[in-house]
């Protein structure tokens, strides 16, 4: 049965709209995901599988883990236009919701500094809530866009050397600054745009209209807040440039937990874990920013935000014995190896098992000397007791290649694999071992892997009663399993992984226009599975200004084999864009599940960083019961309050007193 006409796309349904196709069925594809892999016989039921995408959602902050859902959140899903704008900023910019100041937020591999800097709304709102200005002009647009305001654009201030948004409705722009917290409204009410504020100095000058909040890090002496409406009125109207699309997506903050796994994240790290880059090094303020207790990522103006930045732990210790189905519901794939009486042993004369720890988090390391990585360590935890010899082997491209990280003598043994992970939105985890058939080999597996979060994304109490909702499923509301697929354009021998064949016009140091022309980006599931829908997206160049319109790149699918090709996107740039490079992602929700998606981009003039997020039917079972727990302080004293759901629920939690918010802990139990 299809949920959609044959491979039809809808054009409206982008990555940051959330949209459901009319001809959606949300339980079609729910109900095919109970189809048992060879290695989960007939016993298995949907109460001992793995839980696709569980979250719980506080009333008192808005669902980060998709735009649609942020836009739904109650305190403005009935505001439209400019009711909803005003909202959407205040929260953005509130001391326990918003967004704070640090410096540039690297993210990736890739070499050239304008790519590598995150512009992902996601990201920012689920593992950040950090940046500067050049990164909140583009990812606020990127959340107005998900929130319903399809034009937009953030921009470039020469005067100030600033960045912030603007966004367009009611047949006006509208400009919002989430950097330094400002936005200025006109004697009509409405909110203005960077034209008004660079032209007319009365709307920063008139108390009376002013908006909270209205940047907070100016004094409010009318001599100072002049001076920056001077700085503004500099050079006009030359000395601004419009940025189109900076916002980038295709990213997602969906996880999975299997039996025997946990997450848990914190609301500040006390564990000496970021992401850290060594450029941070370089700028004298930022280093004794990051080296000032507590230390680490923090905000540089603390009257934005009472936040530093979280912690996460994902924690899987799967029960390997015959009593239990953790290792048949949890292992990714499985040959030679079966579950006995005390853990795994051999059906044949070599085994092998691959787990999939992905996370929608950066794995970061133990920072202990920010001037040496080679001394970081703790990212990721492996505990095996074995009875065989064992060898251990990662994969951080998906299985295309792997890197032998040691071999397991027989024992007990804990090994760190912080320099194959860290940085990694997951790894594959793969066990081998060699012996007599019937021979024990494997007693007992422990990964621990350690993550950044953004507190602002957690659900949180307060003093009272406080509603909350589990949930679970991707955004259109059923069991997949991310892949994200992110080749590092800067370097070809990791290009050509990814590709059905390298461009004829590439140039990896050309890092304003790497591809002219066309290439593909193969899309594979893994082995025995299939995917549902996928966002896809890519950094490209545009012409500038008049000639802006004659831009011409593309993005084609096709599905299986690379041939028959559907366009999905045709640039179509406005001539204001004063920029040289854009971000398109969109989703592609397929008729039927397929193996393979290919992706044909076409850069004229030029394109420089391609990605996908393929969203996975599993061949395991499917579980939607977990155990939640809140970990706060009230009056000083620690308490939990413990829930355990096996279906969407509402639930409460009343506190006496004021909060101090710890953790929030999801936990798939044993099977």
């Amino acid at each position: 049965m299809s949920f959609l006409n044959r491979r039809k796309f809808i054009k409206t349904t982008f990555l940051f709209t959330g949209g459901i196709p009319l001809s959606f069925n949300p339980h079609v594809l729910y109900n095919a995901v109970f189809i048992k892999s060879k290695m989960n016989d007939s016993s298995v039921n949907s109460q001992n599988g793995i839980a696709y995408s569980p979250r719980v959602t506080s009333e008192h902050n808005a669902d980060t883990t998709d735009l649609h859902r942020f836009k739904n959140f109650h305190k403005w899903k009935n505001k439209e236009n400019e009711e909803l704008a005003i909202a959407i900023w205040q929260y953005l910019c509130d001391y326990e919701t918003g967004l704070y100041h640090f410096y540039e937020v690297l993210d990736g591999n890739d070499p050239f500094i304008e790519f590598a800097t995150m512009r992902d709304p996601i990201k920012m709102l689920n593992v950040y809530n950090m940046g500067y200005c050049g990164i909140f002009g583009a990812t606020a647009e990127g959340i107005f866009y998900g929130c319903g305001f399809k034009t937009g654009r953030s921009f470039f201030l020469k005067a100030w050397n600033h960045s912030a948004t603007e966004i367009f409705y009611n047949n006006e722009w509208h400009y919002f600054d989430v950097d330094v917290r400002g936005a200025l409204k006109k004697q009509d009410g409405t909110i203005a745009s960077l034209e008004d504020a660079r032209t007319n100095k009365q709307l920063w000058l008139n108390s009376k209209e002013k908006i909270a909040p209205f940047f907070p890090n100016v004094s409010s002496t009318p001599e100072q807040i002049e001076r920056v409406a001077d700085i503004y009125a500099k050079d006009y109207p030359d000395g601004q440039s419009f940025q189109y699309r900076w916002f980038q997506g295709s990213h997602t903050a969906d996880f999975f937990l299997r039996p025997g796994e946990s997450f848990t994240r914190w609301w500040d790290d006390t564990t000496g874990r970021w992401n850290h880059y060594p450029k941070y090094n370089k700028e004298k303020w930022v280093r004794e920013l990051i080296m000032k207790p507590p230390v680490g990522m923090k905000p540089n103006h603390r009257h934005f935000t009472r936040w530093n930045h979280g912690a996460g732990l994902f924690h899987y210790q799967p029960k390997l014995t015959d009593d239990s189905n953790d290792f048949r519901a949890g292992a990714f794939y499985a040959e030679g190896l079966a579950p006995g009486t005390d853990g795994l042993r051999l059906t044949a004369t070599e085994g092998i098992v691959i787990f999939n720890m992905f996370t929608p988090y950066p794995i970061v390391a133990k920072i202990h000397d920010i001037e040496n990585e080679e001394d970081d360590n703790e990212a990721v935890l492996i505990s095996l007791k074995t009875a065989l010899p064992t060898t251990v082997e990662i994969s951080a491209d998906n299985g295309i290649t792997w890197e032998k990280a040691c071999n397991v003598p027989t024992g007990e043994t804990i090994f760190d694999a912080t320099k194959f992970v860290k940085r990694k939105y997951g790894f594959l985890l793969k066990l081998s071992t060699k012996g007599n058939k019937g021979e024990k080999a494997i007693h007992s597996l422990m990964v621990d892997t350690w993550v950044q979060v953004a507190p602002i994304s957690l659900p949180r109490l307060m003093k009272g009663k406080n509603k909350l909702q589990f949930d679970f499923g991707d955004r259109f509301g059923n069991a997949t399993f991310p892949v994200l697929i992110t080749p590092n354009c800067g370097d070809p021998e990791d290009l050509k992984k990814y590709v059905v064949k390298m461009p004829d016009n590439y140039d990896p140091d050309r890092n304003t226009a790497r591809i002219i022309g066309s290439v593909i980006l193969r899309c594979q599931a893994p082995a025995n599975h299939k995917i549902a829908w996928l966002s896809a997206g890519g950094t490209f160049n545009t012409l500038r200004r008049k000639e802006a319109p004659n831009t011409q790149n593309t993005m084609l699918f096709a599905v299986d084999q690379p041939e028959y090709f559907e366009k999905i996107y045709e640039s179509n740039n406005p001539e204001w864009v004063d920029h040289w490079r854009y971000n398109y992602d969109t989703d592609i929700v397929l008729d039927k599940p397929a193996e393979t998606v290919f992706i044909k981009y076409t850069g004229n003039p030029g394109l420089s960083v391609i990605r996908a997020c393929l969203h996975v039917i599993p061949d395991n079972p499917v579980s939607t019961s977990i155990k939640v727990t809140h970990g706060y302080k009230s009056e000083g004293l620690y308490q939990e309050k413990t829930f355990e759901f096996s279906k969407p629920s509402e639930y409460s939690i009343y506190c006496d007193n004021e909060v101090e918010n710890i953790s929030i802990k999801l936990e798939a139990s044993h099977s």
